[in-house]
């Protein structure tokens, strides 16, 4: 019987980390402190030459491919707040690691994006990029299907970094409060739930409407969720009341807050 690689790594993580889910409620968040590497993949692609680092989670190959990064995200350059300063140093991080270094892409061949950018995790030196990055609170974790193998790697490690009050997190600034929110892009939001439209959509804080893609019956009045995901404008018909949106393409992207 052939078994896919995808099966192959989820088991073995399953494997390393069944030990430590038994302290996953007294925290209250779905991070805990995470000490076993995420697990290398065992199809990887050929090697390739980073040729440019663009932020902390686009680069370009050698042979003119740009990748993004799966799993995470770092924040913008451009941002004049503490999440630009934040975005150069994973930038610069990032040219640190990988600078004069061979890398690999999973899963392979890549899927891509609708920029044409090739979405996968990056590899070097049998360590996995993404993990370096959340470890470090210089990127976020999130889960976007179908590239979401080590998503449940990452929160863990986050967990650790949140806790350890690494990069971002020892400024206070996250989660950010729904009730601020102004503008559109990634966002890692706190609020409570003032308004369940259907067993697939709330709204927080009078703001923010969050389509799920499944039902999820834990959505009460007054609960309190940490959300994280690309923010738009809400439609029309409904902006005046709820300016935003967020359409969650994973449940592990919510987590309830106690």
């Amino acid at each position: 019987m052939t078994v896919s690689t995808s099966v192959l790594v989820d088991a073995l993580f399953r494997t390393k980390i069944r030990v430590k889910v038994a302290v996953f409620v007294a925290l209250g968040y779905s991070s805990i402190i995470f000490a076993v590497p995420c697990p290398t993949p065992q199809t990887l692609s050929p090697e390739f030459s980073v040729h440019r680092i663009i932020d902390g989670d686009t680069l370009i190959f050698d042979d003119g491919s740009r990748v993004r990064l799966a799993g995470l995200n770092s924040f913008e350059l451009k941002d004049p707040s503490w999440k630009g300063r934040s975005a150069r140093e994973a930038k610069r991080k990032v040219t640190e690691w990988l600078l004069k270094k061979k890398v690999r892409l999973t899963p392979w061949p890549a899927a891509a994006d609708r920029y044409g950018r090739l979405l996968g995790n990056l590899w070097f030196d049998n360590r996995y990029l993404g993990e370096l990055l959340v470890a470090e609170g210089l990127a976020l974790a999130v889960a976007v299907p179908p590239q979401s193998t080590l998503a449940g790697c990452l929160s863990f490690i986050e967990g650790d970094a949140r806790k350890a009050r690494k990069g971002f997190w020892s400024l206070g600034q996250l989660p950010e409060r729904i009730q601020a929110l102004d503008k559109n892009g990634f966002r890692f939001g706190l609020g409570s739930v003032t308004e369940i439209i259907d067993s697939k959509s709330f709204i927080l804080e009078g703001r923010l409407r969050v389509l799920l893609p499944k039902p999820d019956p834990n959505v009460k009045i007054g609960t309190r969720f940490e959300v994280r995901g690309w923010v738009s404008r809400s439609p029309k018909w409904l902006r005046k009341e709820v300016p935003w949106t967020l359409k969650l393409k994973d449940m592990t992207n919510k987590v309830r807050v106690f």
